[in-house]
Formats: structure tokens, sequence, C-alpha cells
């Protein structure tokens, strides 16, 4: 098989299969490793998969489980707080509000407004939990933007003249 990207590059598979296969389960199996590594990326960046220093099976096991643990905890919370999604294919590109939380932001979010040490809270000036929400919706808001242009560049490429 062989995959033109957007770029102009080629990608190529070589599949195999004991029993006959259609090509678009063939094409449907290849894309599903887009996927996997986005996946591999999330836990390495989010979860910090790939920091271990350990010299045992033992303890690589033990940090691996923690990882996969402390990713599965943040992507079911952005399941939980993500909107259902719309029925509108185009709805990105006809909407202004911020996106929906991702993992990327709730660790940051916890990071800001839960794991900081209690005596540094206590130190701290008022406001600063106010500022960390600010900021994150901030974020997220300048996000939509993005994407609701993103969409917008898109769909009137898709329609087009």
């Amino acid at each position: 098989m062989i995959r033109h990207g957007g770029d102009g590059q080629l990608a190529f598979y070589r599949c195999w299969s004991p029993t006959p296969v259609a090509l678009a389960t063939l094409a449907r199996v290849a894309g599903t490793r887009w996927a996997v590594e986005e996946g591999f990326q999330t836990a390495k960046s989010q979860a910090g998969l790939d920091h271990y220093q350990v010299r045992t099976w033992t303890a690589w096991h033990r940090f691996i489980t923690l990882a996969m643990l402390a990713l599965a905890f943040l992507m079911a919370c952005a399941a939980q707080a993500a909107p259902a999604p719309p029925a509108d294919p185009w709805h990105h590109a006809r909407t202004r509000g911020p996106i929906a939380l991702t993992p990327a932001e709730i660790r940051r979010l916890l990071g800001a407004l839960i794991i900081t040490p209690l005596r540094a809270r206590l130190a701290a000036p008022p406001g600063v939990t106010g500022h960390a929400h600010h900021w994150s919706h901030w974020r997220r808001l300048h996000q939509g933007h993005a994407r609701r242009s993103h969409y917008q560049r898109r769909l009137a490429t898709d329609l087009g003249p």
C-alpha cells in the first residue's frame, strides 16, 4: 500500500495476512498506527513515560505502571470534561468558544491548583489560584480561535469557488 501525504511525501506499507483481506480493511489497520503513535507521544509528554531511570525489571515495571495509570487518569478527566460531539461537522468553524480541556491542560491545572505545596500557597500573594484558572481559560480560548480559523479555511477550500 502507498499513502500520499499532503506535503507530497509517500508512505509505504508492506502488508501480509494469512487470508485474503479487502484493501479498505488494510487501509483502516494502517491508519490505526497513527492513533497508537499519538497515544505514545501523549504518554511521553504528559505522563513521563520516557523518563524512567531504573536498573531492574521490577522497578521499570512499577514506573511504567504508574505512568500509564497517570495517563489513564488524565484521559478519563479529559473525556469526562469533553462536551458531546456536535452533529454539525463544521461546528468548529462556526463557534468562538475555547477548546475542550485536553490532558495537557488538565495536567497544568492539577499542577497549579493541587500539587503546589501548601506552604508555597500560603506564602503566595492572593489571587494565584485565580491567575492559573484565568491563564488556562485564555490559552484554551486562543486555541479555540486557531481551530476555528483552521476549520474555516478548510471549509472554504472544500466548498471552493
